[in-house]
């Protein structure tokens, strides 16, 4: 089983089902006992009418006022339950900033709880950081719960009720959020890194498109720059049959970010020709491709070196 399928179809059922609303309150819940017993009450009767949020209020007042008491033990149960719920309605009903909420009250109480961490991460993940237009709103606690979510699992931690627990996958996405986020705050390189690694976690995952189209997309910010830099410069100074410094300095640095973006969109291009993308994106990405290349080298007029390039990557014939 997929694990990311489970919970991109089903929230944190798997999570909720650990757990059940119905338990039945010690017989002496049914006793009033001067004002615990009426304290206990409010919550009891809150819990009984399904009015979870009321109750939940009523049973932190309780345990604040009475955390040894005779029902303490029964009303936290009873809140790690609840709260598990509202975790489940929280990520189904697409509430981001309530989802982190209550999962950080979870996470105060089970710092370790590797299948909330995963839940809130992917969620955020999903719905945000990766989405057509990406939302940057939560891309901090996104990367808060990665990096726990990482250290977990590198120090062997798997998810609880996962018999088909990918490490490898998990690693993969998590340390997504890291580059995507990177990236988003202008850190370019580190955001290249972090999506090679990425990658290595899991190079037959699906993820890996997007790895690679995110270095594209990078490495192309980045030649567009040097290139504007390089444009500025006085015509004469470029055209002169020897280059001063300066202009030397910046055609060197826009050749070297060439390499890079014909290497990243190369690779981007033979898998997406071998995995079956979407044409239109592959498409896009190989006519970007193209004019680098042609531009990096304007003497292969035929462009067998590009083809040479991507034939070696696995890239079947265009």
């Amino acid at each position: 089983m997929n694990v990311r399928r489970v919970f991109a179809i089903a929230g944190t059922s798997m999570l909720a089902a650990l757990f059940s609303l119905q338990a039945t309150p010690p017989l002496a819940a049914q006793e009033v006992v001067q004002d615990e017993g009426a304290s206990y009450r409010a919550f009891h009767e809150a819990s009984q009418a399904g009015d979870i949020a009321r109750a939940i209020d009523a049973a932190n007042a309780y345990l604040e006022k009475y955390p040894s008491g005779q029902y303490a033990e029964f009303v936290k149960k009873w809140q790690d339950t609840a709260r598990m719920t509202q975790l489940d309605v929280a990520i189904k009903e697409k509430r981001t900033a309530d989802m982190i909420k209550v999962g950080e009250e979870i996470l105060t109480k089970d710092p370790e709880n590797l299948n909330v961490i995963y839940a809130l991460a992917f969620n955020i993940r999903r719905n945000e950081l990766v989405a057509a237009p990406p939302v940057f709103q939560n891309a901090a606690a996104a990367v808060d719960f990665a990096k726990r979510g990482i250290s977990l699992v590198e120090a062997g931690k798997t998810l609880t009720g996962v018999a088909s627990f990918d490490k490898g996958a998990t690693l993969a996405w998590m340390t997504q959020i890291l580059a995507v986020n990177e990236g988003k705050n202008g850190s370019a390189a580190e955001a290249i890194r972090l999506y090679e690694k990425s990658t290595a976690f899991a190079p037959s995952d699906p993820l890996v498109a997007r790895n690679l189209l995110g270095v594209v997309a990078l490495r192309q910010g980045k030649y567009g720059e040097l290139a504007k830099a390089y444009n500025a410069l006085p015509d004469a100074d470029r055209a002169a049959a020897e280059p001063n410094p300066e202009v030397k300095a910046a055609k060197e640095a826009l050749n070297v970010e060439a390499d890079a973006l014909i290497e990243a969109a190369a690779g981007f291009v033979a898998y997406g020709r071998t995995r079956g993308l979407p044409p239109a994106t592959v498409d896009r990405v190989n006519q970007m491709l193209e004019t680098v290349y042609k531009g990096r080298f304007p003497e292969d007029a035929g462009l067998d070196g590009l083809k040479k390039i991507l034939a070696d990557k696995g890239a079947p014939a265009a």
